[in-house]
């Protein structure tokens, strides 16, 4: 049995899209899984050390990669249609056994085309001319679609009307690369956020905070070039960190929070693409696998994971900064409650690691197989 991975992002990159493949990728190579990952563009000089470096994996060995185009592209509908039928031109023609994976409806519509049976995994809602086209022409039920894989229960709600052979896939964690740091609690004095500065994020009220609290230091990475005024000196603002450095962050950390806003922008372009409903960060099981007590914004989707006074605490009225400052004060002074959190933050972190993931899919991949010899 083999993996093919299609993705749409060019090599090397640290956003979270590439962060979740190459994530799968090592936890299928533990299964002594051969992968092959075809991504639109890959710069040159970028070998399987650096690939290893830069994703903290070990199965790299197992993972092969492939460009189809000699230069970065600005990958539009147009050129979405050319690299879909590229490796579609290419897999019709390997055997049967193999596990193939996308998130690309482009190329999910394809493969059907080929009578290629797949997985297509959704992170995301889909608007205008692609909705009409794979959604109202009810391309998304396609026989040829093994199963729809969704990040979220709110995505899948969203998608609910469309589809019905679909499966729940949370984001994951590689709780391995937590195992060489050891979570000892203090008393809270360092805050910390990682991740996107982009609109809904709560970069505003991480600075509002630094200054409510003055006696606390706080830490923010991720920046890509914004700019901030008036900070104050207990808040340091880091540029975007490779993300093999982000265990040692979060477990030296005191105290992690995630101050979404009501809507959570996809970047600093689409702001009109709002993911509040379904979104499901990885930095949230990154945060638990840390076993750094959580303080979070209460979020229908987060509670899919978060449970409040168990795992984190979830802020109510989060978009008062009063009552973040509340919250951050009652955990301060209550080191019981500090304990309990950090313990079942680690044994939530467990059950939504890649390998788990990878299981599922597996165990879908077998139904299929059963079910296809009746």
């Amino acid at each position: 049995m083999k993996l093919y991975y299609i993705s749409e992002f060019s090599l090397p990159s640290n956003r979270a899209y590439s962060i979740h493949v190459f994530k799968m990728l090592n936890a299928f190579a533990k299964k002594k899984i051969n992968c092959t990952l075809f991504v639109p563009y890959l710069k040159k000089n970028i070998n399987k050390n650096f690939i290893k470096k830069f994703y903290s994996i070990k199965g790299v060995n197992n993972i092969v990669i492939h460009s189809l185009f000699k230069n970065l592209i600005n990958l539009n509908f147009a050129y979405r249609f050319i690299y879909g039928f590229k490796i579609c031109s290419f897999l019709k023609n390997i055997k049967q056994n193999n596990i193939i994976i996308t998130r690309s409806l482009i190329s999910s519509f394809l493969l059907s085309l080929f009578k290629i049976h797949h997985f297509l995994e959704l992170h995301q809602e889909i608007k205008g001319l692609t909705k009409i086209i794979f959604i109202n022409l009810s391309f998304i039920k396609s026989k040829y679609i093994i199963k729809l894989v969704f990040i979220s229960k709110g995505l899948a709600e969203y998608y609910k009307t469309h589809s019905g052979n679909f499966i729940i896939l949370h984001d994951g964690v590689d709780t391995d690369s937590f195992k060489g740091y050891k979570k000892e609690l203090r008393k809270i004095k360092k805050i910390t956020y990682t991740g996107s500065f982009y609109k809904g994020r709560g970069i505003n009220k991480m600075i509002k905070l630094s200054k409510e609290l003055p006696s606390l230091k706080f830490f923010l990475y991720g920046r890509r070039g914004e700019n901030f005024s008036d900070i104050p000196k207990n808040l340091k603002i880091f540029n975007f960190v490779n993300h093999n450095k982000i265990p040692k962050i979060l477990v030296e950390s005191d105290l992690l929070l995630m101050p979404y806003s009501k809507k959570i922008y996809l970047s600093s372009l689409n702001i009109d693409q709002d993911i509040s409903k379904f979104t499901s960060p990885l930095k949230m099981f990154e945060y638990l696998a840390s076993g750094t007590p959580i303080i979070s914004s209460n979020l229908k989707v987060l509670r899919e994971i978060l449970v409040d006074k168990k795992n984190s605490i979830l802020v109510k009225n989060f978009e008062n900064i009063t009552e973040w400052k509340k919250q951050i004060l009652n955990l301060k002074n209550n080191k019981e409650l500090m304990k309990k959190i950090s313990s079942n933050a680690i044994k939530t972190a467990k059950i939504y690691s890649w390998d788990a993931r990878v299981e599922r899919y597996l165990k879908e991949y077998l139904k299929f197989k059963n079910y296809s010899k009746i």
